[in-house]
């Protein structure tokens, strides 16, 4: 998940020794211009959540989650019409046929 790489762990890039799954620590050859590997700390509450790829994980799960819920979205609205088509031709075949038999007159 990229959510998790993002924001739960050091980027890659950083070098970082890992101990346990939230604790990384840092070592001598940290000489990197990535700004997100002076961000991480192993803070449970800090940990790499103002780092951009934390970010971009969270963009990038919060975009297909959408692209779900807008196919469910289409699907329901695509029931909703044929339903409500289906209640217009009754609903019309229902008029027309008691203005049949209004005429009709028992003796």
């Amino acid at each position: 998940m990229v959510l998790q790489a993002g924001c739960c762990k050091p980027p890659d890039g950083c070098g970082f020794t890992y101990q346990i799954p939230t604790t990384w620590v840092k070592t001598a050859i940290n000489a990197t211009s990535d700004p997100d590997c002076n961000s991480w700390d192993n803070q449970q509450n800090v940990l790499c959540f103002n780092c951009n790829s934390c970010k971009a994980g969270l963009l990038d799960n919060l975009r297909r989650d959408w692209k779900k819920v807008a196919v469910i979205n289409i699907i329901f609205l695509v029931f909703l019409i044929i339903v409500y088509s289906i209640g217009c031709c009754a609903f019309r075949n229902n008029r027309s046929e008691n203005a049949y038999f209004s005429g009709w007159k028992h003796t």
